[in-house]
């Protein structure tokens, strides 16, 4: 039966660990000493087949030099004396074979070059030039067996073994004898001690011996055992006091366990409440945006229509201020769902490269309207050289810029708005780009900065306050700052303006191109020039429209039908699950489907699924009102290749349908496809 060591008496294991550092001092050295035998017997070795290639060399000199082979093997034939040398061989200065030993060994087909001695598989292989008047005048070469070296090496093994044995038998008698001296004392201690355990009444006692530590032990002992039986006596008592106060206690703690359960049950009732809650309001989120975005759609979209034909400048007015509105107010449901979704830890943001000289202009550019509208001054400068490019997520870059600009405009009534661009810590690891908002507007005060960013708060809470908002921008864009690697700050003052400062990592700098003097004129003439060679969008293509909202219906298609495209409605899911199989079937399958994911009979999800399931490999784009942070994964999950959010935009609607028509396009047309 194995024990473990902890288990082991004292004897058993002062004699192990004795044993243990006798062999260990025993193999060290034996090691060393074999090491050393195996040099030395190799070094002579060495040395013997070396004096014999220089006896061989001076001996076949001059056989070398005229070239004589009969008296080159009388020379090497002296070699059968010296039974470790199996091969050698003589070559002359231009490396031919001019001897070798035994005459019987196959030749060497190459002359070795010149080395010092070399063990290898087995041999001793020497190379050795042979020099007379200080010319070359051949080569000896010499390959002797190992055989006198292991048996050697043997023996050494044998009589190390021996010695070792012998040397750790003499140490483990002696041990056994010396160990009596510390373990007896031991044992006849814990024996007493086991005494004591077995009558609690009677404390014994144990003998001391002598002066050293186990006598200062058992000594302590007896003391303690002394203690020991007052400390009884007083124990007896304490266990009478404690016993009641045990009684007294447990009463209580039956009542606080009462209590706690209670309110445990209360808190997991609240908790199952929060949570549903939670649910419901991310459940009503996400149908709120779908019940507002579904008409905006609708909305937005006949404006721009209406903008586009109407002929006097009151009616485009009027369509451009529900257009104005319809937007402001697809603004405020995006920054809701932000919110929501920053809250849930489910908004994420991209690192792509853009370009932050030309995503500065766009913003100056488009907020220019709004501050012109009110006869504000909008510039942007840069300070100092900027980046050509970064590595960030322009659209929440952009979003956090156009919240800070919309604000200063809003909240100045007078003098001008700039923005300004510039670089920061350029030889750290972690280089910033830092944009600082700076208006002359209204200003605030001390309290008023304190709450800036918290989400629904405004500056002007008063029911007579000018200026509107949700109190959610600024809250969002602090939020989205962090998310990019950096934060925003404000400065301000009452009545004087408010300097906002936004910093963004840009992602390592290594190698991109810089711009020395950026200007908005130069940056915005690039960009109108890349602008003006955008064509308008012809389409050339069949599209299968799925979407039950008839103003939906008639928007969507009358734009697709602008632009050339043949277009055909379903109004649910499983009719355009069996037009599509139709027209498949027919030979001539639409080019796109358009597919809203939310519709009767039908969805738009389940739809698309039944159509994968049979092999169908046409376009399927996702149209929907849901704008939450899974929705994009969910369509694209089910099969749909994109998707699109309503309100959709013209320009991003066909140009998707013309891109996948023409990819489609492209795949039929190459060899071998049909």
């Amino acid at each position: 039966m194995m024990f473990r060591l902890a288990d082991w008496p004292i004897r058993r294991k002062l004699t192990l660990l004795i044993g243990i550092g006798v062999a260990i001092a025993l193999l060290l050295a034996c090691t060393i000493l074999i090491v050393r035998d195996v040099r030395m017997i190799r070094d002579s070795k060495v040395k013997q087949i070396t004096a014999l290639a220089d006896i061989l060399g001076s001996n076949s000199a001059a056989a070398l030099e005229f070239n004589d082979p009969t008296t080159a093997r009388e020379v090497l034939a002296s070699l059968r004396l010296v039974a470790a040398v199996e091969e050698a061989a003589l070559f002359d200065a231009q490396g031919a074979l001019l001897a070798s030993y035994p005459a019987t060994a196959p030749p060497l087909s190459n002359c070795p070059e010149a080395t010092r001695a070399v063990f290898t598989d087995g041999y001793l292989v020497i190379a050795e030039e042979i020099v007379r008047d200080g010319d070359k005048v051949g080569t000896v070469y010499i390959r002797s067996n190992l055989e006198e070296i292991d048996r050697e090496l043997t023996d050494i093994a044998w009589i190390t073994m021996a010695v070792m044995v012998v040397s750790l038998a003499v140490s483990m008698l002696l041990t056994r004898r010396l160990q009596r001296m510390f373990t007896s004392p031991i044992s006849e201690l814990a024996a007493v001690m086991e005494g004591v355990s077995a009558d609690r009444a009677s404390p014994l006692r144990v003998e001391s011996y002598g002066r050293d530590e186990m006598g200062v032990l058992c000594e302590g002992f007896n003391r303690m055992m002394d203690q020991v039986e007052i400390a009884r006596n007083d124990l007896q008592q304490a266990y009478d006091v404690l016993e009641q106060r045990v009684i007294e206690r447990t009463a209580t703690l039956q009542r606080e366990i009462t209590e706690r359960k209670r309110t445990e049950e209360e808190l997991a009732k609240a908790r199952d409440q929060a949570e549903t809650a939670n649910r419901a309001k991310s459940e009503f989120l996400a149908n709120m945006s779908h019940e507002i975005r579904t008409p905006m759609t609708a909305i937005l979209g006949y404006s721009d229509i209406l903008i586009e034909n109407v002929s006097t400048e009151e009616d485009r007015d009027a369509a451009a201020t529900v257009k104005r509105n319809g937007e402001y107010l697809v603004e405020i449901i995006n920054d809701i769902l932000d919110i929501s979704k920053i809250e849930a830890g489910k908004l994420d943001v991209e690192q792509v490269q853009c370009s932050p000289c030309h995503l500065l202009a766009d913003v100056a550019s488009l907020m220019r309207v709004r501050a012109d509208a009110k006869n504000v001054a909008l510039e942007l400068a840069f300070d100092g050289p900027m980046v050509e490019f970064i590595q960030s997520d322009p659209i929440r870059l952009r979003q956090i810029l156009i919240n800070l600009t919309g604000n200063a405009i809003k909240f100045t009534e007078a003098g001008k708005v700039r923005l300004v661009a510039s670089m920061l810590g350029l030889r750290s690891a972690n280089p910033m780009l830092q944009v600082d908002v700076i208006d002359s507007g209204i200003g605030m005060t001390e309290e008023q900065v304190a709450k800036l960013f918290r989400p629904f708060s405004q500056v002007d809470t008063s029911a007579s306050r000018r200026h509107g908002g949700t109190g959610l921008g600024l809250a969002i864009s602090k939020r989205l700052a962090s998310k990019l690697g950096g934060d925003i700050t404000v400065k301000s003052t009452a009545g004087e303006g408010s300097t906002f400062t936004v910093i963004v990592a840009t992602g390592p700098l290594d190698g991109v191109q810089w711009i020395e003097t950026p200007s908005e004129t130069e940056i915005s003439r690039t960009s109108a020039s890349q602008k003006s060679q955008a064509v308008a969008i012809r389409l050339d293509c069949r599209v299968l429209l799925a979407e039950d909202g008839p103003d939906n219906q008639r928007l969507i298609s009358f734009l697709l039908r602008k632009a050339g495209a043949q277009v055909t409605v379903a109004e649910n899911g499983q009719l355009a699950y069996d037009l599509a199989l139709a027209a498949r079937q027919e030979g001539h399958p639409f080019d796109v489907i358009l597919m809203d994911m939310q519709m009767p009979v039908l969805d738009g999800y389940d739809a698309t699924m039944q159509l994968r399931e049979t092999y169908y490999s046409g376009t399927i784009i996702a149209l929907t009102a849901h704008a939450m942070s899974t929705d994009r994964d969910k369509c694209l999950n089910c099969g749909c290749d994109d998707y699109l959010s309503k309100p959709l935009d013209r320009n991003r609607l066909l140009s998707l349908v013309d891109e996948y028509a023409k990819r489609g396009a492209e795949i039929e047309t190459k060899p071998g496809t049909s």
